[in-house]
């Protein structure tokens, strides 16, 4: 014992000798020579030292103590945690690590106690050692022996530590890290205790910091629930941000995956009774009479049961509708109370106009309101900046196509064939356009009188390289097209004449890609003839075999609410997401909107899940499916893949039989009165 404290004791006699002599030793207490004291003499000196926190005298005394022969075993943890407490005091954290690694050396259960741990983090970092820190936090979170009263305090140690050095994700990954191996739920709730007291002791900026690294996928999880919590009650007091912090507020503590969300409950439940409970106002501008009423009404049934659900939740959203089919919609819309701060609509281009042309009363809304169009474009103004969109955009439908022809199916050289009209000719655009950075390589592009239905064959025959002899000779086989897969940008009902014309020109190995309309009237479809479409795929927003989709037909069910489809989940998510949105402050900007956003799309979507990126852009990640004799059904890209092959390889066959014919035809004729050549 006296060789494994030799070095410790001579450099704590050496520093107090110099202190003494500078006369900077404590007066208050003189030190006495410990060469005169026997060792339970010096055992309570060194506890007086400690006691009055005198760290020179005490780090001497447990110094001086393991170098005594007799110093009972039993006194060693008492001595060691001592002498590195008061060593690290004295900022000598070298003799302090010295000290607890020969304690640990004696003892290896040394390694288990929380102070212990304490202590030697401390000198661990003092010193600069970050390799042996980073090897030490991965030892005690894979240790077995260690108990979790000693993890709990070296996992909020390490979160203060990364939080010091501004590494805000790694001080709450240590925290979760480390609560996935608590014992049991009382541990759990001790250690939410224990950590929403550090948050509580912390400064605006440093909750702030470490909200930073609080995500839309780990904010229902400790520690990062009750960091974002924490946050919100900071800024509870800012009236402009009450709506959106409240709803934050009440989400998590709703449903935050902790052991204990009673404490955030009783929060939320004070800074109600201080601040109140948000009214959230939301416009509605919708056809309901004239001839697109029935889509304005199925929306409208939508959000009339997301509203009701969220009433139930105890979030009250206040719905007024405007008829945009309705004479002097535009007043009405711009007359109402300043706090239905966003609008859903309108659904037509011509009625969206009137909120930026000069002439209308309408022309203010943008300013004061932030408008989500359910438009698949917003024309002349930015997206993100002058308004939003709620919306399937033509970008989606096309990235949709090409990521699975690309990347799914490995057809890299397309075509497209559209109508001459506005429709047709931007979405060819569009399909160009994307295409390229996706992967994709435009080999053909051809168009077509939509009304001349005469002219479609030819036109087709164009796109497919068709030789002009063709109809002379239509036993000859015909040459493969440099491309696997041809978008066709128009109707289903178009569509339904136009495909026969590909397979008449042999092209039934073909992948036909077309827009979100074809899902739209496959919704109503029957009896749809499947040879023609087995290569067939359209994107879409809605499907109803999908858990949201299921969901909300549940919901409509229970509630006498009748049939799910594309518009009745608009406006089931739309309410709901502008619920999420909250109440914009009157000083609103397109920035506050954009960051509102990104926290408010982190929702179960009964339509295909939409997100924005920080510009305010949305995108939608569309489903895919192709037609059956019922309608449609989801596209399994493994087993479109086995179609292709199998009608490429009737196609190859068809020339192979032809190629044979002809070596037939080739041959002399033999003379039948002449023997078989042998």
């Amino acid at each position: 014992m006296k060789n494994s404290a030799h070095t410790v004791t001579i450099a704590a006699a050496l520093v107090l000798l110099v202190l003494m002599f500078w006369g900077c030793a404590p007066r208050t207490q003189p030190v006495k020579s410990v060469d005169m004291l026997s060792t339970p003499n010096l055992l309570v000196e060194a506890d007086a030292a400690w006691q009055a926190k005198h760290w020179e005298a005490t780090e001497l005394y447990y110094a001086a103590a393991l170098e005594r022969p007799d110093l009972v075993r039993s006194e060693l943890p008492v001595v060691y945690v001592r002498l590195a407490e008061a060593a690290s005091q004295n900022g000598h954290y070298h003799q302090a690590r010295i000290a607890l690694e020969q304690w640990a050396n004696q003892d290896t259960a040394a390694l288990e106690r929380a102070d212990w741990e304490r202590l030697y983090l401390g000198a661990m970092a003092a010193l600069g050692k970050t390799e042996r820190l980073q090897n030490h936090l991965q030892w005690v979170r894979d240790a077995v022996n260690v108990p979790w009263v000693t993890k709990q305090e070296v996992a909020l140690w390490y979160a203060d530590y990364f939080r010091a050095h501004e590494d805000y994700a790694q001080a709450l990954d240590v925290l979760d890290t480390f609560y996935a191996q608590a014992p049991d739920i009382q541990a759990r709730s001790l250690f939410e205790h224990e950590f929403s007291l550090k948050l509580a002791a912390m400064d605006d900026t440093q909750v702030d910091d470490l909200a930073g690294a609080v995500t839309p996928a780990n904010q229902w999880r400790f520690p990062y629930a009750l960091t974002a919590f924490e946050r919100g009650v900071r800024i509870a007091s800012d009236k402009e941000a009450w709506s959106a912090d409240w709803r934050t507020l009440r989400d998590l503590a709703a449903s935050s995956e902790l052991a204990d969300p009673i404490p955030l409950r009783n929060k939320l439940a004070e800074l109600e009774a201080r601040y109140g409970v948000p009214r959230i106002g939301l416009a509605l501008a919708l056809p309901v009479t004239g001839p697109y009423a029935k889509v304005g009404v199925k929306i409208l049934r939508g959000a009339g049961l997301a509203q009701w659900r969220l009433a139930q939740e105890g979030v009250d959203v206040e719905i007024k509708v405007v008829n945009t089919e309705a004479p002097g919609w535009e007043a009405r819309l711009a007359e109402l109370p300043s706090h239905f701060t966003v609008v859903g609509g309108p659904l037509r281009i011509d009625a969206f106009k009137r909120f930026y042309e000069a002439d209308s009363p309408a022309a203010g809304v943008l300013e004061k309101r932030a408008v989500f169009a359910f438009l698949s474009s917003l024309g002349d103004l930015t997206e993100g900046k002058d308004a939003w969109r709620f919306f399937t955009s033509r970008n989606d439908e096309v990235r949709s196509l090409v990521h699975l022809t690309v990347d799914k199916l490995g057809i890299t050289d397309l075509a497209v064939f559209y109508p001459e009209e506005k429709f047709g000719r931007t979405m060819a655009q569009t399909f160009y356009r994307e295409a390229a950075p996706l992967g994709g390589r435009i080999k053909g592009m051809q168009s077509y009188p939509p009304h001349d239905l005469k002219q479609w064959t030819r036109r087709v025959g164009k796109l497919l390289n068709v030789p002009a002899d063709f109809s002379d000779n239509k036993d000859v086989p015909l040459p493969m097209p440099d491309f696997g897969a041809v978008f066709i940008p128009d109707g289903w009902r178009q569509a339904q004449t136009l495909l026969p014309n590909f397979f008449f020109y042999e092209g039934d190995q073909l992948v036909f890609l077309g827009p979100g309309l074809w899902s739209r009237a496959l919704d109503d479809a029957r009896d749809v003839d499947e040879h023609y479409y087995r290569l067939a795929v359209c994107p879409g927003a809605w499907w109803d075999g999908s858990d949201g989709g299921r969901a909300l037909q549940s919901a409509l069910t229970e509630e006498g609410l009748g049939q799910a489809d594309f518009w009745v989940a608009l406006g089931y998510d739309f309410l709901r997401f502008a619920g999420r949105l909250g109440t914009l402050p009157a000083s609103w900007d397109s920035a506050q909107v954009n960051e509102r956003i990104l926290k408010a799309e982190d929702m179960d979507f009964s339509m295909a899940p939409m997100t924005w990126d920080e510009n305010g852009t949305a995108s939608q990640d569309l489903y895919l499916f192709t037609p059956a004799a019922n309608g449609k059904r989801i596209v399994d890209p493994a087993k479109f893949a086995e179609s292709i092959a199998r009608a490429q390889a009737r196609r190859e066959k068809r020339m192979e039989n032809y190629e044979k014919r002809l070596e037939e035809a080739a041959k002399p004729a033999r003379n039948p009165d002449l023997p078989p050549t042998p």
